[in-house]
């Protein structure tokens, strides 16, 4: 609908500019419409009355309004976020981004491993959440979040890069340092 509309503004600006030019410039425009009836400057009035006010409040407010209901992260190709992980995405902005990189985040830091390329699945980001991680480069905190909380990061994390409870974590399921260091770190880095 709001494409609609942006289209429609366009179109409707496009026709009047069509108008003045086979008018012969602002000039004959003037003229022609000073020619016609009253009737006509009337109509003409209203239809400009008309577009500002859809031009000035309409229009923005469906684009306000169309953005605050977004929960969708389209650069990191993630989308349909639940409540838990729009929650989950708001704690890991507080703590987790200072360390971690994530796109659907918008987080860029270096201290903790780049989420996006080790893809950590639900279930190591809570172990990393309660139980810290510390292999030399950085040092992560064990209980940054709790029972809800972690879970909602949890949840936002995988999502976020795309693994789910049972797949993704691979290496570190199994104990190895990049997998199990990197999705800890994640959420709550």
């Amino acid at each position: 609908m709001t494409t609609l509309v942006f289209v429609l503004v366009w179109v409707v600006l496009g026709l009047g500019l069509l108008f003045i030019a086979l008018s012969g410039g602002p000039g004959g425009a003037g003229e022609r419409l000073m020619s016609t009836s009253r009737a006509g400057r009337r109509a003409a009035i209203v239809l400009f009355v008309i577009s500002v006010v859809l031009l000035g409040a309409i229009v923005p407010a469906a684009v306000v309004r169309a953005v605050s209901n977004k929960d969708d992260i389209p650069e990191a190709n993630v989308s349909d976020l639940t409540e838990s992980e729009m929650h989950g995405r708001e704690l890991f902005g507080q703590r987790c981004s200072n360390c971690h990189t994530l796109q659907a985040a918008n987080a860029i830091a270096q201290v903790g491993p780049n989420l996006d390329q080790i893809r950590p699945n639900k279930a190591l980001v809570l172990d990393a959440i309660e139980n810290g991680r510390s292999r030399g480069n950085g040092q992560m905190s064990a209980g940054l979040y709790t029972d809800g909380d972690a879970e909602d990061v949890a949840n936002f994390v995988a999502k976020a890069v795309g693994s789910n409870e049972q797949a993704g974590g691979g290496e570190g399921e199994s104990g190895g340092e990049g997998g199990s260091e990197g999705e800890g770190e994640s959420a709550g880095g």
